[in-house]
């Protein structure tokens, strides 16, 4: 094969990577308006005497795009290799943290409710490891939690934060393009 027929290789090799498994690319990741425009990214806020206090900016991980287009191609590879896709059924939802409350968050407050079922914490995790949605706004914290229960996809999910304030909460529905 000479040089000009590897390159050729090379990029016929690329095109058909990013038709075949387009969400895999991160290049093709909506921006933070079009994810929040879209639904895939949803912000709760605890707004005390007007002000917001506590912003929660939150995505749902297990769809492969949405989970790499928030945390990264290689954050959500070991994510989904590790948890993800090793076991029973786990549920990740990427947080990141702001406001004057931030350093008052708590991810155990964080209940994830779909019809009648109730999803409690079962594991977080707080990362210094720079994450694609952490590089676009600037976070006091970011987290990734998890719930060990299935989700029917196609349903609402209401996503509530106990605060200090009281309840706040904000419906998160996944794009059929995520599904």
């Amino acid at each position: 094969m000479t040089g000009a027929t590897k390159a050729v290789s090379a990029a016929i090799a690329l095109v058909v990577t990013l038709t075949v498994a387009p969400g895999r690319a991160v290049a093709q990741c909506p921006s933070w308006e079009d994810m929040l425009a879209e639904g895939s990214l949803v912000q709760i806020e605890a707004i005390l005497r007007d002000e917001i206090d506590l912003t929660l900016s939150l995505v749902y991980l297990n769809p492969p795009r949405l989970g790499s287009c928030a945390l990264g191609e290689a954050l959500f590879e070991g994510l989904d290799s590790n948890l993800l896709s090793a076991g029973p059924p786990v549920q990740a939802f990427w947080v990141g943290v702001s406001g004057r409350s931030a350093d008052q968050f708590s991810p155990e407050q964080l209940w994830v409710v779909q019809g009648e079922k109730e999803l409690g914490l079962s594991l977080k995790a707080e990362f210094d490891t720079e994450t694609r949605l952490g590089r676009m706004i600037e976070f006091a914290a970011e987290y990734i939690v998890f719930y060990n229960d299935e989700i029917d996809r196609s349903l609402p999910m209401r996503l509530i934060y106990i605060s200090s304030i009281g309840p706040v909460s904000e419906v998160y529905r996944l794009d059929a393009a995520y599904r």
